[in-house]
């Protein structure tokens, strides 16, 4: 037995030797060649390709070739070259000199090197001549690899012969790795260590070997248990051994490290660092393990996505960290609402995602939609003040309304999109009927790319009149689709969609260029319409470049820019500072367009935008005009909307006209244009003149005008 182990020892130390001394002169090869070739590319590269070098099949320099239109003197002491040598020994951990050939004494004269002298100093002058292992190859012009005598010892090196153009020896460069003992000193260390630990192991394995391999093995098996548990994701409460002070205890405080560390990945792969909630990943992870419950034990679940109505504006205006502090509010009141047995997550900005089991009707889900929605529209009490917020809920029951994750996620999201929309309470529950109008909107998406590709958009123009006399002031460019599959499409079914996707860029950009291209053509002949009004949509006007893209646009079709009349609504003002939205109208004023303020009173009017912004024109909502001679109060404030547009000096627009009352209250009121059915809808281009010329022989005709009707 013992001559089994001895000779078990020998041979594994006899391998180990061999395999190191290998190993040893391989790693000195490598190095070596590494080292060559460092140099040659430092050389190439930091003379800005003076030194080319040349390779052999294997890749290691054989030469290094001065340029034909290189300086003669290149090969000469230079700060340049002494800052080559000094990087190309850093780079080697090793040794590195520049020699240059002397005709003179037939020998390689050292002029550049990264040895120094005894006191730190430079080095002394050296030559590399006749009886030098490395000679004959360089004078040769091949290169040498091999041991070469330095202040008594040997150090392994590779000497690259440099040539000139012509093919001529001009010099050499040397690298080293260090001293050829160092390198083998590992070697011959190992032979000491060999014998010492074979002795050690073998008294080892004789002695005490047999006694304590079996006593020992206990806790490691216990050990390898613990890990493999780790290993297949399943938690150890205890970690065995702990208490001793030996290997085996070291081995039990690295798993019980472990298992610490996987608690606190699991908690950052897992968990929301905001609002201490499950993150995404825990959401699906959740989701997935609920409707696996569902299919294997029936067990339904209700799933509610909530999120916050305009809850970037609360970041925008008083930045993140308040943003950060209402969500962790947010979440609080949620785990209030809905006790522990729910499972919440923050999936995104201010999306939380609910799932709650046993709901199978959903009856559940909206009691407590109702809750959340009633204390989450409570202010938040913060430093900064009292802020609000508005939820909106999403309810998909599952695994009635999908049985995978992703639809499972989809349809709550549909579902939260409705809430939105919706009046009243602004909870909603998934129905199939919101997954054919999305199906639908996404069809209209596509037919609208499709169209716009294919130039099937088309405008139409409704003229403004003015009421005093008839006559035309100017003409509104409106888009129209008539689709090849579905006919006219309203605009108000498309263009929501447009600017939801983004499509609204493309599409406003068209009734740009094809409105300024009409007024163009009218203006050739004759036609005088004073100017053509385009509507610019908030994504539209927010765009850096829109300024540009309209001073293009003129250019192009050689458009006055006061004939254009640029309208924008009061949305422009949603998520955009009133600074940014001066700034875009002042530069486009610059230009000379014509600026209104579209739809007033339909949004959240305020005077300052009237007082402030540098608007022209001003159109009054129909809302306002329709009845207006016929109901006092609504006169009333019709008069007072023209009387303030006058005040501050604004040209006054009303919409909606369909009746002789509302156009002759116009009239009475001193409006500057006027636009409706009453005179006349929006038209193709080339009706729009026997439009108002028909208009105005109606108005000049008797009683004409009482007996017009909306067309």
């Amino acid at each position: 037995m013992v001559i089994l182990v001895l000779c078990s020892i020998g041979l594994v130390s006899g391998l180990s030797y061999f395999e190191l001394s290998r190993t040893t002169k391989e790693n000195a090869s490598i190095r070596i060649d590494r080292a060559a070739r460092s140099a040659a590319a430092i050389l190439c590269f930091g003379t800005d390709f003076v030194f080319h070098p040349e390779f052999d099949s294997n890749n290691n320099p054989v030469s290094l070739r001065i340029a034909a239109d290189a300086t003669p003197f290149l090969l000469q002491p230079s700060d340049q070259l002494n800052q080559l040598v000094t990087a190309i020994g850093r780079t080697n951990q090793g040794a590195a000199n520049l020699f240059k050939w002397s005709e003179e004494t037939a020998t390689f004269d050292r002029f550049a090197t990264t040895f120094k002298a005894p006191d730190g100093g430079p080095a002394p002058a050296f030559s590399l001549g006749k009886g030098h292992p490395a000679y004959a190859s360089l004078e040769a012009g091949h290169p040498y690899i091999g041991n070469v005598p330095v202040q008594g010892r040997l150090r392994l090196a590779y000497l690259t012969p440099i040539l000139t153009a012509a093919g001529k020896v001009a010099g050499a460069v040397a690298v080293d790795v260090g001293w050829v003992d160092d390198l083998t000193h590992a070697e011959n260390r190992l032979k000491t260590r060999i014998l010492s630990a074979a002795i050690v192991i073998l008294t080892a394995v004789i002695l005490i070997g047999g006694l304590l391999l079996r006593f020992e093995l206990l806790p490691l098996r216990q050990l390898a248990g613990v890990a493999n548990d780790l290993a297949g994701g399943t938690k150890t409460k205890n970690i065995p051994h702990t208490e001793r002070r030996d290997e085996i205890g070291d081995l039990a405080h690295g798993l019980e490290k472990v298992t610490d560390l996987q608690d606190k990945l699991h908690k950052l792969a897992y968990t929301d660092p905001v609002t201490t909630a499950g993150n995404r990943a825990q959401y699906f992870s959740d989701l997935r393990k609920a409707l696996l419950r569902a299919k294997q034990n029936k067990a339904s679940a209700s799933l509610i996505h909530l999120d916050f109505n305009g809850f970037a504006k609360v970041n925008d205006t008083f930045g993140q960290q308040v943003g950060n502090r209402i969500l962790l509010q947010a979440y609080a009141r949620l785990a209030n609402i809905f006790g522990p047995r729910a499972q919440i997550a923050r999936i995104s900005a201010d999306d939380f995602c609910i799932l709650l089991p046993f709901d199978s009707r959903g009856a559940i889900a909206e009691d407590y939609a109702v809750k959340a929605i009633e204390l989450l529209s409570s202010p938040f009490h913060l430093e900064e003040g009292e802020i609000r917020v508005e939820p909106s809920i999403g309810i998909a029951l599952l695994p009635r309304d999908a049985e995978d994750v992703e639809t499972a996620h989809r349809v709550a999201g549909l579902a939260l999109r409705a809430a939105k929309k919706k009046e009243g309470p602004r909870y909603e529950f998934f129905a199939p009927p919101l997954n054919e109008r999305i199906q639908r909107e996404m069809l209209t998406e596509t037919l609208l790319r499709a169209a716009l590709k294919t130039d099937q958009l088309l405008l139409h123009y409704q003229p403004q009149i003015r009421p005093a006399d008839g006559q035309l002031v100017g003409v509104e460019a409106l888009i129209r689709w008539p689709s090849e599959k579905r006919g006219f499409i309203p605009p108000g079914e498309f263009i929501p969609i447009a600017e939801k996707t983004g499509l609204v860029l493309e599409l406003g950009q068209y009734v740009l260029e094809a409105a300024c291209k009409q007024a163009a053509a009218w203006r050739q002949e004759g036609f005088e319409f004073r100017q053509v009004s385009v509507n610019v949509s908030p994504l539209q006007f927010r765009q850096p470049s829109f300024a540009d893209t309209v001073r293009n646009v003129l250019d192009t079709y050689e458009l006055p820019p006061h004939v254009l009349c640029l309208e924008v609504t009061e949305n422009v003002f949603f998520d955009t500072s009133e600074l940014t939205v001066l700034d875009i109208l002042s530069e486009l004023q610059q230009i000379g367009v014509q600026l209104s303020l579209d739809d007033f009173g339909s949004g959240y009017s305020s005077l300052i935008y009237l007082h402030r912004l540098p608007f022209q024109e001003l159109k009054i909502d129909r809302a306002f005009l329709t009845k207006a001679d016929e109901n006092s109060q609504k006169r009333q404030l019709f008069e007072a909307i023209v009387g303030l547009s006058r005040s501050l000096g604004l040209r006054v627009i009303a919409e909606g006209a369909e009746t002789a009352g509302e156009y002759a209250l116009t009239a009475t009121l001193g409006c500057d244009g006027l636009q409706g059915f009453y005179c006349s809808p929006a038209v193709p281009a080339e009706e729009i003149q026997d439009r108002v010329s028909a208009f105005q022989k109606a108005l000049a005709g008797d009683g004409g005008i009482s007996q017009r009707k909306r067309a």
